[in-house]
């Protein structure tokens, strides 16, 4: 399931890097602005859309898979809590696309390495340790992601309001 979303939502991305970066080859200020407004809103709404469809339609999604009461109902707690949190990357991704349409890629990958993969491991050591829950594991992607837009957001801001005095 999420391969679906996450590949529908990367188009978003690949064109909202695009679109950036021909505006701001253009000089285009405000189109950089509204550019990135209109995809960061558009990922996040296509991304719940998609993820309560598939809460909606889960049973039905994951018999494909099995046919089993219990596998079912562990992909339906599954598809609830991710299904919810879709929009959440958006705020990273898109955001981290908008910073590569500006022509800054390094400092990017490098906070979604940390809050991906080392936010991860320390997560998985620390919180789920010890609580021990599927629902502990389930939420660091929630947390990562929004802590990395955090992160991204005010990285992109920056870069803007630097790479825009020069235009």
């Amino acid at each position: 399931a999420d391969g679906l979303v996450f590949d529908v939502m990367a188009a978003i991305y690949v064109a909202t890097a695009s679109f950036i970066g021909r505006s701001y080859g253009r000089g285009d200020k405000r189109e950089i602005k509204r550019i990135y407004f209109v995809t960061l809103v558009l990922s996040a709404v296509i991304g719940e859309l998609i993820g309560l469809t598939l809460v909606l339609l889960g049973p039905h999604f994951l018999s494909v898979f099995s046919s089993g009461p219990a596998v079912i109902d562990a992909g339906m707690y599954r598809l609830l809590v991710m299904g919810l949190s879709y929009p959440i990357s958006a705020f990273m991704d898109n955001t981290i696309a908008a910073s590569r349409g500006l022509g800054k890629s390094v400092i990017p990958t490098v906070v979604v390495f940390m809050g991906s993969c080392v936010f991860r491991l320390i997560w998985i050591y620390t919180i789920f340790e010890y609580f021990e829950t599927i629902t502990s594991l389930y939420l660091l992607y929630v947390f990562s992601w929004s802590i990395t837009a955090i992160i991204e957001i005010i990285y992109f801001a920056k870069i803007y309001k630097k790479q825009m005095q020069f235009i």
